[in-house]
């Protein structure tokens, strides 16, 4: 880069006045070469003020606010958790093997758009879930989820959370009598999900059992 140094002398004071001669850059090195003080920079239309010292240099400019924001990155240690339960009645297919097919994005998806709702109003330690894979039998759906490690619930907690949430979701069944974390079964609650058929039955079977007790009476 180059400088042109003017000096004026007037009212028993000098100042020197640097311009910057072509499409030049100013850089840290070369603010270096400039001497403790103040001087003024002439960058064609734009001015900047400059000043300088030993240890640092702060340039503001003179036309535009200046804002200095500093970013301090923090690292926090997380836990992961495994969870995996059956969604019953839902057929399984050769293609949830396969992370890149679209059966196995969209279910994914599903699962982590609609579970991850109900685990931050839970747990504000929870921070995301990522679905693991998927196997026969007749859905099981394995996934992990991370937790700030200063608060970390245990396996009874995170299931039960999956549980109370199976009333509420219809887009995929929750068979709550098959929850594990971490490989051990957490959950002995019964499945929220019940086909019309099997609740018409029961309801036949009570009506049947009140008629024949009517009539024994």
């Amino acid at each position: 880069m180059k400088l042109q140094q003017i000096q004026t002398t007037g009212a028993g004071a000098t100042t020197t006045v640097f311009s910057l001669i072509g499409n030049a850059t100013i850089t840290a090195s070369t603010l270096t070469n400039i001497s403790t003080g103040a001087a003024t920079i002439n960058p064609g239309s734009s001015t900047a003020s400059i000043a300088t010292t030993t240890t640092n240099t702060t340039i503001t400019s003179k036309n535009t606010s200046t804002t200095t924001t500093t970013r301090i990155t923090t690292v926090e240690q997380a836990v992961t958790r495994r969870l995996s339960f059956r969604s019953a009645g839902e057929t399984f297919t050769t293609d949830l093997l396969n992370p890149s097919s679209s059966a196995f994005i969209n279910r994914a998806a599903l699962l982590k758009s609609t579970l991850e709702l109900y685990y931050k109003q839970a747990f504000s330690s929870f921070r995301d879930l990522t679905v693991i894979s998927f196997s026969n039998g007749s859905i099981i759906n394995n996934m992990d989820f991370r937790f700030a490690s200063a608060s970390v619930p245990n396996g009874s907690k995170i299931a039960e959370v999956l549980v109370n949430a199976a009333s509420q979701i219809t887009a995929f069944n929750i068979d709550t009598t098959n929850i594990f974390v971490d490989g051990t079964q957490v959950s002995s609650g019964v499945n929220h999900k019940i086909s019309l058929i099997t609740a018409f039955c029961m309801v036949l079977l009570s009506w049947l059992l009140s008629s024949q007790h009517y009539h024994l009476c």
